[in-house]
């Protein structure tokens, strides 16, 4: 028995149970979104900020060759949480393959160094040591964990094996790491890390007082992360988060508002009854409150738990990827953002309920309860579609006036689908776009070493590049190896002007200084720009083909025509406005022809041809675009990433490069090796240095865990993007199967009369169907605009931290276009059935 108005609310929402529960799943989904967001922007940052101490040291500052006085100073100074000492050894020789340098460390500066073991763990004491893994064999092949080992005629206990660096595998000096308190403070480098307590920025500065400038240098990474420093990376970032967020609330407000506003007009009649009773207008009014209050206090809690279960699954699963040492983000709860996440859920639905709550208050109780209260005069289009009824007959005819009949029902119904297409779009196009921030996958991180030739033992006077070759015997006898799988060959980029008509120029790239230079070629001005030529063997190129994105890869007629494949994504860096710019350096296509001009000083940029290059006084030839790739196959090199930034890069092969640069010979640098089992590294390791013992000068890196961490990151981002990607999807979804079902459900009275006059069930489900279909049409060209303006303005944002061509989203489109279609037709399938079991005369009857 009820005793109280307020009891209907809760007997409502029960009656109701389908529509209850696709509302609080709307919630749900839009809340769990926001906090997820939330917390992996949040996790992310202090992931950020966890690698720089892995991977650079969790110091602030550093003070070299630092005193007694200084030690003490910075001991007992209160805005110090932590400091220690250590010392960097000079190269020491080990045999004649490797060098060692012992760092020395206190205990503080032990955490606060950036080593990690890999296996075991850090010195403890004085007796103990950790080395790199790739030099454990050079310095005793017996060395196992807990077991003594010779270092510079002195015994340790080995106790850790360091994880491998590239940087000293290239430098030929392992790392040994020992720990010594008593270390001479005067010889030391002295390691700070300044409270969290304290202001970061102010403490720095005040700090790098005490030793003349030179002699202090800051961890510029970490101090960024925490907000010490400008990261002029991030500006946009921040913008194109709150964009995306308000887009979210915007969906989260159309799912909630369009339920209520149905459930409100369903119930007119009942509304009405409740007036005619004494019932006043802020009762009413309240009664659609309460029951926004009471999908609140379900959904919220729910969709704040599913956001922190999507965390630590999401967590989860990187862990079981990559373990660790290579999560992106860091799994932590900030009562701060749920909070927020749950203030900004409580706001929609509050907003999203309070003009369908005005409504109901307002409900006359004689025009309520005679059922007149919804009806009004429908503009009815009398102009005849031919082309719709020559392709649909009547059904087409009668679904394009139904869903244009009632324009606030219609205005409501498309209004679900474009919000829906907007919220897919512009989260996708703002993940796409993001691939212009991050390191892009390709086959160097299939690689497992890599083997180079030394310089060691030639004179600084005597070494020329080819010195440094490596001969293709030598990779003969690689690729003899049972365990090798593949081998390729990495040559050095090859510098040259080339030049190109003006109206290749690309218009984002004419204001960056030194790209383009205007000469006078045979009475013709040209636009010349430096070429770096990267240079690929068969196998490679062959690989290439998979990352094509226009052209073809013929290598004949390749190395007939003097062919090219143009890299098209280029970052130059612009240090003048505190931002880089990401894309292509002149708009080739395939076909083009550039015309080249070897360097034969082989510098990117000689300043001394600043106003008049000497292009065209030389050998000038011409080569050919034969095909165009975003990203190169494999990552150019050093030289080329950072010499040769603001140079058109492409590739090509061998023969072509010994034509252009009339050379003899080319050879490869290095030799990039991949083994056809990754995880008997140290076997694989063993066999190759087996078949290169005869020439002591070749080295041999190993790569493996460098490589497996960074496609480990790739691979958890892309788990996490399509996550979110799936959340936005089932949050649209559920918008217009909500919107678009109860629609259909409310005209049961309007069906049950156009049956009563002939018209058939089939017939019906194909006016229906077609109204469905058309709603996905209209909604989807709507949103597509919008979207479109969305990704655009979120384009505008990230370009203040780096500058790209703002790519249509045609994709996004599609799919969403085409997804907002089928759910449109899909929805209209399940009212359909319930209608077709309803009894004609009694729908007739039926009030509301």
């Amino acid at each position: 028995m009820i005793k109280n108005y307020k009891q209907v609310t809760g007997r409502y929402l029960k009656a109701n149970k389908k529509r209850t529960i696709i509302t609080i799943i709307g919630i749900v989904l839009s809340v769990a979104l926001i906090a997820t967001i939330g917390l992996f922007f949040k996790g992310t940052q202090d992931a950020q900020v966890e690698n720089v101490m892995r991977t650079v040291g969790s110091y602030h500052l550093m003070f070299e060759r630092a005193n007694e006085d200084l030690v003490n100073k910075m001991k007992n100074d209160s805005r110090v949480s932590s400091s220690g000492i250590y010392t960097a050894s000079d190269p020491i020789k080990v045999g004649d393959k490797i060098s060692i340098q012992e760092i020395v460390a206190s205990d503080k500066a032990l955490e606060l160094l950036p080593f990690n073991a890999k296996e075991g763990r850090l010195p403890e004491n004085e007796k103990e040591v950790a080395v790199e893994k790739w030099a454990l064999g050079y310095i005793d092949k017996s060395a196992e964990i807990g077991k003594n080992i010779k270092i510079n005629g002195k015994d340790y206990t080995l106790v850790g094996v360091l994880e491998n660096s590239s940087v000293t595998q290239m430098q030929n000096a392992a790392t040994v790491l020992m720990k010594n308190n008593n270390i001479n403070t005067e010889k030391a480098n002295l390691l700070v890390k300044i409270s969290s307590k304290v202001d970061l920025q102010k403490v720095t500065k005040e700090l790098k007082k005490l030793r003349g400038r030179n002699k202090v240098e800051e961890n510029n990474m970490l101090l960024m992360y925490q907000g010490a420093k400008k990261d002029y990376s991030t500006r946009g970032l921040y913008g194109a988060i709150f964009i995306v967020i308000g887009i979210v609330v915007i969906s989260t407000i159309a799912v909630i508002y369009n339920s209520f506003q149905i459930s409100v007009v369903e119930r007119v009649k009942q509304f009405g009854l409740l007036r005619a009773v004494g019932t006043t207008k802020k009762q009413i009014r309240n009664m659609v409150l309460r029951e926004a209050t009471l999908v609140a206090i379900i959904a919220i809690p729910l969709g704040l738990l599913c956001g922190i279960i999507a965390v630590y699954s999401v967590g989860f699963v990187f862990s079981l990827i990559g373990g660790d040492s290579v999560l992106p983000t860091k799994l932590s709860i900030s009562p701060i953002i749920l909070l927020g996440s749950g203030a900004v859920g409580l706001f929609s639905i509050y907003a999203s309920a309070l003009i369908p709550a005005n409504f109901a208050g307002k409900i006359s109780p004689l025009v309520a309860i005679s059922s007149r209260a919804t009806i009004s005069k429908e503009k009815v289009n009398r102009r005849k579609n031919k082309l719709v009824e020559k392709l649909f007959k009547f059904e087409g005819s009668l679904a394009l006036k139904n869903i244009k009949r009632n324009r606030k029902r219609y205005r409501i119904t498309v209004f679900s689908i474009v919000i829906s297409v907007v919220l897919f779009i512009s989260f996708k196009s703002l993940i796409d776009m993001s691939t212009n921030f991050r390191n892009e996958l390709n086959e160097s991180q299939n690689i497992h070493f890599k083997i180079y030739k030394s310089s060691e033992g030639l004179g600084d006077q005597d070494i020329k590049i080819d010195d440094l070759t490596l001969d293709n015997k030598i990779e003969d006898k690689i690729k003899d190896q049972s365990v090798v799988d593949k081998v390729y060959g990495e040559y050095r980029a090859y510098n040259f002007y080339g030049a190109i008509d003006d109206k290749l120029e690309v218009s984002d790239v004419k204001d960056i200084k030194d790209v383009y230079r205007k000469v006078n070629v045979n009475g013709q001005e040209k636009t010349v720009m430096d070429v770096s030529m990267s240079i690929y063997d068969n196998d490679a190129l062959e690989l290439t083909k998979n990352y094509l994105k226009s052209g073809s890869i013929d290598i004949e007629k390749l190395n007939q025509e003097n062919g090219v494949i143009v890299i098209n994504k280029n970052k130059v860096l612009r240090p003048e406005l505190h931002k880089s710019y990401m894309g292509p350096l002149a708009d080739l296509k395939v076909g083009d022809e550039i015309s080249v001009q070897y360097k034969e000083n082989q510098k990117v940029y000689d300043e001394k041809y600043k106003d008049n290059i000497e292009f065209g006084k030389g050998k000038v030839k011409k080569v050919k675009v034969m095909a165009i790739v975003d990203v190169p196959t494999f990552n150019l090199g050093s030289d080329v990433q950072h010499e040769s930034e603001k140079a058109l890069k492409v590739i090509t092969s061998p023969d072509v490069m010994k034509k252009l640069s009339e050379s003899k010979e080319i050879k490869p640098g290095y030799f990039n090796i991949k083994v056809k089992d990754a995880n008997k590294d140290q076997l694989a390791m063993n066999d190759i240095e087996g078949a290169i013992k005869e020439d002591p000068s070749l080295r041999i890196i190993n790569i493996i865990d460098e490589n497996k961490r960074e496609k480990s990151e790739v691979l958890m981002m892309e788990i996490l993007v399509y996550s979110f990607i799936a959340v936005i999807s089932l949050i649209g979804s559920v918008n217009i199967i909500n919107t678009v079902t109860t629609n259909i459900i409310l005209r049961k009275r309007e069906f049950a009369a156009l049956k009563s006059i002939g018209l058939t069930q089939k017939g019906l489900k194909k006016m229906v169907t077609l109204e469905g279909i058309l709603y996905g049409i209209t909604g989807a060209i709507y949103g597509s605009v919008l979207g479109c303006g969305l990704s655009y303005l979120l384009a505008n944002q990230l370009m203040k931290s780096r500058e790209f061509v703002w790519p249509v989203p045609w994709q996004a489109v599609v799919i969403a276009s085409v997804s907002a279609i089928l759910i449109g037709y899909i929805s209209v399938l399940s009212p359909l059935s319930r209608i077709k079991k309803e009894n004609l005369i009694e729908a007739i009857r039926e009030d509301f």
